[in-house]
């Protein structure tokens, strides 16, 4: 129940590197599916002991495994045609014109972008929780953010997703397929970029037919959804996965819109899409021979959107994204169970002692480029093994993350990184905050039961956590008494029905200030032309006739500096 660190490097000149930490420097090993088949049967059980009545994801352990027997033998045969078909190449000259043609956006928000987002996250800088009430009526299993960062979506296993105004986190939006007549679970989203449109993933179920071995309703093929994010309705289903969607992302390639899904299925498909992101020109599923369990996948930095990694199984792939082709499996058994999230992050302070900054080499540099790529997953082993000669990409484990306190033996549960931190959930309801560079827990947070997912928002100080108990926390900083006083002189409206308070009693043998006596007369008694005049409540006589014996002395003396400075 631990975290990874990896770092891996093209073998090839200035071409790629992934990776983060200076710890263990462990080698890992890896094999290349074209030449090597692992047809080892996986049961995806859960040590989770925690027994849902609903029928969210960590639900019957036991299904995790159901037919694979059959998907493996029916990938066995599509394998053959793997070692067949000609792999695709790497070549560094090329995925730099890509990069160079289409530069990444990944790394725009980071601890230090200076937009806005939680920086540090210790016993100076503690969080609270944001006194809203953002929930839905099962347990939430994902969330995304909007590209512009104002609205939140939650997705419940009661097939619903809720669209929140990060302003003041109120609901705008339901959505639902109301058209549906069998059991939606809805399990991860996202936006298009234009923001009109949201991809959902999830699960269906047959309302009609119960699965003995699921201890469930019976699974049916499994459809992304389109939602109309104004009217709530689904506009396009897309047919492809057999089983559940557990990962969708928007990606652009070429300038080309493209979905790509992962699926308890073990396929991951691309979906060419026409500008509107609607209408399916094509898809295609990666070939990679044998995958039981696709969960999540991570685009590699500057490389155009080439290449991904997927975090597959108990281990880490390699694809080519034009190609739809697997280029390497990172094995050496990382975990004895599976790796159900990986990232690539962009540190903000350096992991390693080599002397290396995340960014791209300088041309004509020999150097690799790099990036730190983190994975979460369950029974972590010791991994041992040499690299294997002739593949582009090596990899290598340089820290794990873990604590004697952290639990977090279930699937699906999603880590997130600021650049700084790295904040990593728990089955116990718990979210570990772990420093990137020096692998210690600086926070932990405690208000949930089974947690799931974590997003830190790109420009504001805010950190989401969402659980199996059906409820979104947000936190913020905690303010100073400073902080605090400052927000009440700049949060609080001035009340111009009444009396404006002085901080200074009137000195009338001191220069008036004309403009400032006008606005605070006019701010204390506003002189209402359609009534008497009363004198005597409007103004104090006496105060009147000093106010005139001060402007009297004013005039004089602006008159005698006008004859000294005439006489100069």
């Amino acid at each position: 129940m631990e975290f990874s660190c990896l770092k891996t490097q093209s073998k090839k000149g200035p071409g790629l590197r992934l990776g983060g930490g200076a710890n263990n420097n462990v080698e890992l090993s890896f094999s290349n599916s074209g030449n090597k088949k692992d047809t080892k049967k996986k049961g995806k059980t859960t040590t989770s002991t925690k027994k849902k009545s609903s029928s969210s994801t960590t639900n019957n352990a036991s299904s995790k495994g159901k037919s694979k027997t059959n998907q493996v033998n029916s990938k066995k045969n599509s394998s053959n045609k793997v070692e067949e078909k000609k792999m695709p190449q790497f070549i560094p000259t090329t995925v730099k014109k890509l990069a160079n043609a289409y530069p990444d956006q990944y790394w725009r928000f980071h601890a230090e972008s200076g937009d806005g987002m939680i920086n540090y996250l210790n016993d100076q800088h503690q969080l609270e929780l944001v006194n809203v009430d953002v929930r839905d009526q099962g347990p939430i299993t994902g969330m995304t953010l909007s590209q512009d960062g104002t609205m939140l979506v939650t997705f419940s296993n009661v097939g619903s997703a809720r669209i929140w105004d990060t302003s003041d986190f109120r609901l705008i939006q339901k959505l639902r397929d109301t058209e549906e007549e069998n059991i939606d679970e809805f399990f991860v989203g996202k936006f298009i970029p234009e923001q009109n449109r949201i991809a959902i993933g999830g699960k269906l179920k047959n309302r009609s037919l119960w699965s003995k071995d699921d201890e469930d309703n019976h699974i049916l093929p499994c459809p992304l959804k389109i939602f109309d994010v104004l009217t709530g309705k689904v506009i396009t289903k897309l047919e492809g996965h057999c089983e559940e969607i557990l990962c969708v992302k928007d990606v652009m390639y070429k300038g080309l819109p493209y979905f790509i899904t992962t699926s308890q299925d073990g396929y991951i498909i691309k979906w060419k899409m026409q500008d509107d992101w609607t209408t399916l020109i094509s898809k295609h599923r990666m070939i990679d021979g044998v995958t039981c369990m696709a969960f999540t996948v991570s685009f590699v930095p500057n490389t155009g959107n080439k290449y991904f990694m997927a975090a597959t199984d108990e281990h880490v792939k390699l694809y080519d994204f034009e190609a739809a082709q697997l280029i390497q499996t990172f094995s050496g058994n990382m975990y004895s169970q599976y790796c159900d999230c990986g990232k690539f992050i962009h540190p903000v302070e350096p992991l390693e002692d080599e002397g290396l900054t995340c960014g791209n080499a300088e041309e004509g540099s020999n150097k690799p480029r790099f990036a730190y790529f983190v994975t979460r997953g369950v029974e972590i082993l010791d991994a041992e093994g040499g690299k294997i000669a002739g593949q582009p990409f090596e990899l290598k484990e340089i820290r794990r993350f873990g604590h004697k306190d952290y639990h977090s033996n279930s699937w699906l549960i999603k880590i997130s990184s600021n650049g700084r931190y790295l904040a990593a959930p728990t089955m116990t309801g718990q979210v570990f905050i772990f420093r990137l560079r020096t692998g210690e827990v600086t926070s932990i947070l405690r208000d949930h039961e089974e947690v799931r997912d974590v997003i830190f928002h790109p420009w504001k100080p805010l950190l989401f956590t969402s659980a199996d108990d059906g409820c979104i926390k947000i936190y913020t900083y905690k303010d100073t008494p400073d902080q605090q006083q400052n927000s009440m002189q700049i949060d609080q409206p001035l009340d111009l029905d009444q009396p404006l308070e002085l901080d200074q009693p009137l000195d009338l043998d001191q220069p008036l200030d004309l403009d400032q006596q006008q606005n605070s007369m006019q701010i204390d008694q506003p002189l209402d032309l359609d009534q008497p005049f009363d004198v005597d409540q409007q103004f104090d006589q006496q105060s009147d006739r000093q106010l005139d014996q001060q402007l009297d002395r004013q005039l004089d003396r602006q008159q005698l500096d006008q004859q000294l400075d005439h006489k100069e």
